[in-house]
């Protein structure tokens, strides 16, 4: 039983004795009055009216209960539905009748209810738009109270930091385990102002560069939060290192023939071109220094095409395109006495970004008669799959070691320096425009004599 019902049962009884006495009171006044009036007034009369009394007290007493268990059950449902309200529940409107003394009272009710509905669902539309931005920044976020508790972490920094104690909030030592990260934070609570480092954090057992921002942010009542940012600068400052290596590489590479061009030019001023013999060899090496200058302008003017000429896409038949490449290399295939073997269907076709198979074919083959055998064969083979293809330059060369058949891709790097001729950047361009295409490359190679074979794969484009 409910404290609101024995309370309305208390009432009932107080109601019930107050009646009685009342009532028993009236009666004795009119029972005076008939005596007066009629002294042969009897006992039974008296039994009767006593009677009466008892009756109408009854009756008054279940007419006070009723209206009584009315009012506790409006009170009731009223507090059900205010409470509900505010746990955010949806509750049923409350219909009285307009003559209803609580009329007045259901509609203030329901009009809480239906106000606090539409707060909660706005509130709730915001958190959800709120937590859906959240989740799909690219930063890290993690908000720590002044409790030093993890409060809010997004999708990205629990993926980052590898966070498990799902449960918020906790302690924020739970999931930062970067001894360097955890002095940032205790800096800020310390000093109360906010600081910026570059952190290297593993990431799923890699190690990941971060720019890390350490937020003091202060809130009403001397409260305040600490907000961790976390930016994964690795690409970026992978690019910087690649470009200031391709920079250096890029200088020492021209270096070189302008440095011999130049001596052998001093040479000839200070009169070795009397000698007919001499100024003819020393002019045939400027010659092929200068080659090798206009070969380096041009590789490297090719990989800033490749990153930065628009996609055009077209079919091609990727028989023809093959031969065609074997017909402009001829003097250098006949040179080495190779042998060529396209394997690729002659009715063929692909969609392709022409400039960029282009140069997949072109130094792949140039690299295939480089590194080849004299004597030797290169085999051009397609191979379809569902939803893509591959197209793969075999040579029965020097091969590549295991251990440095990724860093063949890499600028200026060259698996055996006694190759000449070459800019090693002939691998790095195809490798620039298989990502183009988005596509993938691989080497399959060991260091054997038993050759190399290169292996492109697209997917396929309607």
């Amino acid at each position: 039983m409910s404290s609101s019902q024995k309370k309305g049962i208390r009432k009932t009884i107080q109601f019930g004795l107050a009646s009685l006495i009342g009532n028993a009171f009236m009666a004795f006044l009119v029972y005076k009055l008939i005596v007066k009036e009629n002294p042969r007034v009897t006992r039974v009369d008296m039994t009767l009216m006593i009677a009466v009394i008892l009756l109408i007290t009854v009756i008054e007493v279940i007419v006070f209960w009723s209206n009584q268990k009315n009012i506790i059950e409006r009170q009731h449902q009223f507090r059900i539905n205010l409470e509900e309200t505010i746990k955010g529940n949806k509750v049923p409107k409350i219909y009285l009748d307009p003559d209803d003394p609580f009329y007045k009272l259901s509609k203030a009710v329901n009009e809480i209810s239906k106000h606090e509905r539409h707060q909660i669902h706005e509130l709730t539309n915001q958190q959800n738009e709120l937590k859906a931005i959240m989740d799909n920044l690219p930063v890290g976020v993690l908000v720590i109270n002044r409790h030093r508790e993890l409060q809010v972490a997004n999708t990205y920094a629990i993926n980052r930091l590898g966070i498990t104690a799902l449960d918020i909030p906790h302690p924020y030592t739970l999931d930062v385990r970067n001894q360097e990260l955890r002095n940032l934070v205790d800096q800020v609570f310390q000093s109360r102002q906010s600081v910026t480092k570059t952190l290297e954090l593993e990431d799923g057992g890699q190690s990941h560069i971060f720019e890390t921002n350490v937020v003091y942010s202060p809130k009403v009542h001397h409260k305040f939060e600490i907000i961790v940012l976390l930016y994964d600068v690795t690409e970026s400052v992978r690019s910087k290192r690649i470009e200031q290596d391709f920079v250096n590489n890029a200088s020492h590479e021209l270096r070189t023939p302008i440095t011999s061009i130049a001596g052998f030019a001093e040479t000839l001023l200070e009169g070795a071109k009397d000698d007919p013999e001499t100024l003819d060899n020393f002019l045939n090496i400027i010659k092929s220094e200068s080659d090798k200058l206009v070969r380096l302008a041009d590789d490297i003017l090719t990989m800033s095409q490749v990153k930065n000429e628009p996609k055009n896409w077209k079919k091609v038949n990727l028989y023809a395109y093959v031969e065609q490449q074997f017909h402009m290399l001829q003097n250098n295939l006949q040179e080495m006495q190779l042998t060529v073997e396209n394997k690729i269907p002659e009715t063929t076709m692909e969609t392709v970004v022409e400039n960029d198979l282009f140069q997949i074919t072109k130094n792949l083959i140039t690299n295939a008669i480089s590194y080849n055998r004299h004597g030797g064969k290169i085999k051009v083979e397609y191979a379809s799959h569902h939803d893509s293809w591959e197209l793969s330059v075999s040579d029965t060369g020097i091969g590549i070691p295991l251990d440095q058949s990724e860093r063949v891709f890499e600028r200026f790097y060259r698996v055996n320096n006694a190759v000449k001729g070459g800019t090693g950047l002939g691998l790095a361009i195809v490798k620039e425009a298989v990502v183009d295409m988005g596509g993938s490359v691989r080497i399959e190679s060991d260091d054997d004599d038993s050759g190399t074979t290169v292996v492109v794969r697209f997917k396929r484009r309607v």
